[in-house]
């Protein structure tokens, strides 16, 4: 077992992070060590429902513990203000009350949603991650973003709402096809790129063998990258700077998914994301060639392409690029490598970032 202590400004948020293998067979002991909650909801959506949050419900049930279960369709469009509201309706029809708990049992959509119907629900209750997802676990369960999209841009409604605990099983992945694997691994190179060369050299020794959930490294590569982002967050827990650097490669992975009607996922997109600002750190950041062919190197080894997708057009990227969350004033918070574990956050006006990236972005189709 690796216990992450994630230290916030104040000790009411902050919490635990545990990696281990086959920490969810005794899920019920790690409820009763936090709290006692008055009812317990597992929230989650219908393809997890069947893998994981049934099993997990018998469980808690079997050992006297008042368990009622949610879900929704799996997918980003699921991630709209709708299905929070809706959830928000059931939980008051189930009698949860604020000495209730909400557990987020699926990927990064499942622990969004939950995550901002526990904010907003009474006022805010609490609730704990469980990804199952490898993306969740390295990344979207970690930090206290939640948050829905919009037709218009993605994660535009939200809040910052910290989890009581984040509980990540390695063992839950077993359940993942390839490709989910592989979109897990965009944010564990995102992060390795931007805050940890030696999660980097780790990613680069094992390459595509790292994709078998059963890998003895496996599990290495998540506390690494769970470290690396709570190091980040602890520091910085409402991105008003450091957190910034974790948004390497979001600014255009987010612009491909609204551009596609959110059928691009999002690691893939990131992905994509990643190989736009790693061609415009050599442009603005002075990140030096081979530094850049290494980085596209191990994207690209993990089987992830960093070639915009053709059904995607080009103008409708550009045009949610200019409704990212992470404009100001006319000003994008672009992240870039000044070289590998060395980001550097530029401010560039919308204007002229447009005009060069749809040469970039042209050039990547």
């Amino acid at each position: 077992m690796t216990t992450i202590r994630l230290n916030l400004s104040s000790p009411d948020r902050s919490h635990d992070v545990v990696v281990e293998r086959g920490i969810l067979r005794r899920l019920h002991q790690e409820l009763r060590q936090v709290a006692d909650f008055s009812r317990i909801g597992l929230v989650t959506d219908d393809v997890v429902r069947r893998y994981v949050a049934e099993a997990l419900q018998t469980e808690l049930r079997g050992r006297g513990m008042e368990t009622v279960l949610f879900s929704f369709p799996a997918g980003e469009k699921t991630k709209s203000v709708e299905t929070v509201l809706d959830l928000c309706r059931r939980l008051l029809t189930s009698g949860f009350d604020r000495r209730s708990v909400l557990l987020a049992v699926g990927g990064g959509v499942v622990g969004d949603i939950t995550g901002f119907a526990a904010a907003i629900y009474l006022r805010g209750i609490r609730f704990i991650q469980v990804p199952t997802t490898l993306l969740a676990q390295v990344d979207s369960a970690i930090g206290g973003k939640t948050g829905v999209d919009l037709t218009s841009g993605k994660n535009l409604i939200g809040s910052f709402h910290q989890p009581l605990l984040v509980l990540i099983d390695p063992d839950v992945l077993a359940t993942l096809p390839r490709e989910a694997m592989q979109e897990g691994f965009a944010e564990v190179i995102k992060v390795a790129l931007a805050a940890d060369p030696i999660l980097l050299k780790l990613v680069e020794d094992h390459g595509a063998d790292l994709l078998d959930p059963l890998h003895r490294k496996l599990e290495e590569v998540i506390v690494r990258a769970c470290q690396a982002k709570c190091r980040v967050v602890s520091q910085d827990e409402q991105e008003a700077g450091l957190r910034r650097i974790l948004n390497f490669g979001h600014t255009v992975g987010h612009a491909l998914e609204a551009a596609s009607g959110y059928t691009l996922s999002h690691g893939r997109a990131v992905a994509v994301g990643m190989g736009a600002a790693i061609r415009c750190s050599e442009l603005w950041a002075g990140l030096e060639r081979d530094q850049a062919t290494r980085a596209l190197g191990v994207i690209e080894r993990l089987g992830l392409s960093t070639k915009i997708p053709a059904e995607v057009e080009l103008e409708a990227v550009l045009a949610s690029l200019e409704r990212d969350k992470k404009i100001e004033g006319e000003v994008c918070h672009f992240v870039l490598l000044g070289k590998i574990g060395t980001p550097v956050v530029k401010a560039i006006p919308i204007r002229e970032l447009r005009m060069e990236l749809e040469e970039i972005l042209r050039e990547m189709a």
